[in-house]
C-alpha cells in the first residue's frame, strides 16, 4: 500500500486540484498537511469534493516542511502503508510514476541492493533542463547528466523530495526527517545519513517528472543558478554551515560545500536587489549555522534583505 504525502503552505487550489487528480489513482491514500496559518474556507469545499482519499492535517502554523512531513509519516506508520510517496503541493504526476519507481525499487531490491530512496528524472518547468544525479568528492560535487529512458537507475547521494518513494521500512531504520532544518536541505541530510546506514539512492531515468527549482536563474560562466528568495537563501546557508560538522553528512560532503557555501554567498549577493542587506543577511545565516541557532526565523527579518 503506499500512501502520498504532500505538504502544503498557502496552495493555490486549482493547481493543487490538478496535482491530487494526477496522483489518486496511483496511490491509496493522500495526506495534505497543511502549514498556512489560516486556511482559505474554499479548502473546505476542496476536501469535500475528494473524499476519502484525502486526509488532511492542518497544523495551524508553519512548522516546516521535515515537522510536516513527520506527522503524516507518523500517521502512515500507523496505518500500515508500506511505501510513501512524497510530492510538492505544485506536482503534477505523469501517469503510472508510481508503477514505475516500485517496478524499479522491486529490480533493486532483488539484486540485493538495500534502496534506501528512488525518484524521477526532472526536467525544469521553465528552463526544460533535464536534472542530474549528484555524488560527492573531495571538494566537489560531482555532477551525473541523465538522458531518458537511459539504461537503468543512476545512483545518486540523495534525492530531491517531491517525487521520491521511500518504504516505510527504511525510514524506521533510518529515522525521521530533521525538523529544527525547517525547509533545506531536509532531504539532502535524510539521503546522506541513508547512506551512511548502507542504503542507497537512485533516479530511475525512464520516469520523467516536470519540477520547479528556485524563483529564477541567472547564467555565470556558462553554468545556470537557480536564484531564491532572500529567506529561502538564509535557510540554505544556514543549514549548510550547521551541517559541516561531519557526524551525519561525511566528509566528501563537508569538503565540497566548504567551497560551495561561499559560492552561493557571492553569486545571490551580487544579483540581489540589495546587495548590501542580502550579505548581511546572510552572514547572520552562516554565524547562526556555526552556533547551531536552528528552527524558523521571523519572516519580517528576511523581507528586510
Amino acid at each position: 500500500m503506499i500512501a502520498a504525502i504532500v505538504v502544503l503552505y498557502g496552495p493555490e487550489l486549482a493547481l493543487l486540484e490538478r496535482g491530487v487528480e494526477s496522483i489518486a489513482g496511483q496511490v491509496d491514500k493522500v495526506y495534505l498537511v497543511d502549514n498556512t496559518e489560516s486556511p482559505r474556507p474554499e479548502m473546505n469545499g476542496f476536501l469535500l469534493r475528494w473524499g476519502d482519499i484525502i486526509q488532511y492535517l492542518p497544523l495551524g502554523r508553519n512548522q516546516g516542511i521535515a515537522a510536516a512531513q513527520n506527522l503524516a509519516i507518523a500517521e502512515c506508520r500507523r496505518a500500515g502503508y508500506s511505501h510513501l510517496f512524497f510530492l510538492d503541493q505544485d506536482t503534477v504526476t505523469p501517469a503510472d510514476l508510481t508503477g514505475m519507481l516500485l517496478r524499479s525499487e522491486q529490480d533493486l531490491v532483488d539484486s540485493g541492493v538495500r534502496v534506501g530512496s528512488v525518484g524521477p528524472l526532472f526536467v525544469d518547468q521553465k528552463s526544460k533542463a533535464l536534472s542530474y544525479a549528484i555524488r560527492y568528492g573531495w571538494f566537489r560535487a560531482r555532477k551525473i547528466y541523465i538522458e531518458p529512458p537511459g539504461d537503468g537507475p543512476v545512483e545518486a547521494d540523495w534525492l530531491i523530495s517531491s517525487g521520491s518513494l521511500i518504504r516505510s521500512s527504511v525510514i524506521e531504520e533510518v529515522g525521521a526527517m530533521r525538523e529544527d532544518l525547517f525547509i533545506d536541505w531536509v532531504d539532502a541530510e535524510w539521503g546522506l545519513r541513508a547512506r551512511l546506514k548502507g542504503f542507497r539512492n537512485f533516479i530511475v531515468p525512464s520516469a520523467v517528472m516536470e519540477h520547479c527549482i528556485g524563483d529564477d536563474s541567472v547564467e555565470l560562466f556558462s553554468h545556470s543558478f537557480n536564484m531564491h528568495s532572500v529567506a529561502r537563501n538564509y535557510y540554505i546557508v544556514r543549514n549548510a554551515t550547521y551541517l559541516l560538522r561531519p557526524r551525519g553528512m561525511g566528509w566528501k560532503w563537508v569538503t565540497a560545500m566548504l567551497l560551495r557555501i561561499p559560492k552561493h554567498i557571492v553569486i545571490h549577493t551580487w544579483y540581489s536587489k540589495n546587495r548590501w542587506r542580502s550579505f548581511i543577511f546572510m552572514m547572520r545565516a552562516a554565524v547562526d549555522g556555526m552556533r547551531g541557532r536552528l528552527g524558523p526565523i521571523e519572516v519580517s527579518r528576511a523581507s528586510n534583505g
